[in-house]
């Protein structure tokens, strides 16, 4: 059975151990070695600790008893910054459950959300759509990272 928690504090290595993993089998191979350098650059323990207290942000992870089998975060209220699943783990809602329940938080604090969106890398795209994100415009390439923006509009 899996539940949906926000991280907890002494979580947060535990879940950037499951982001690098999971980055470095399925996401970095479609990166060049920049793009590669540049997303690590761009993550840490201390800055999931930030985005977990962040006004704006949060951190929620999908565990099994005291497993993480994913996490996702959302910044501003109303995009996803970073979703990741435990290979063990893919293929079983687990990554829809988190985007459910990081709706309902983003609905919780903002009433008036009409949209959610995402920075697809190219190999989460047929996910995204799978459960109602659109594509926003062409691949987007920075840096040597490569990704769709998608939104998904809320129905309240």
């Amino acid at each position: 059975m899996i539940d949906i928690y926000p991280m907890e504090k002494g979580e947060e290595h535990e879940t950037y151990e499951l982001i690098v993993r999971v980055f470095h089998k399925y996401v970095a191979p479609v990166y060049s070695e920049n793009g590669v350098s540049k997303f690590l650059g761009m993550l840490s323990p201390d800055g999931l600790s930030q985005m977990k207290n962040g006004e704006s942000s949060f951190v929620i992870l999908a565990k099994e008893k005291s497993n993480i089998a994913g996490m996702l975060s959302v910044i501003n209220e109303n995009h996803i910054a970073l979703i990741f699943i435990d290979p063990d783990n893919q293929k079983k809602g687990i990554g829809k459950k988190l985007i459910d329940e990081a709706i309902k938080i983003c609905l919780n604090r903002n009433p008036k959300l009409s949209a959610i969106t995402v920075s697809s890398s190219p190999n989460s795209r047929v996910f995204y759509e799978a459960i109602g994100f659109k594509v926003q415009g062409d691949e987007i390439d920075e840096d040597g990272m490569c990704f769709t923006p998608m939104r998904k509009l809320i129905v309240n």
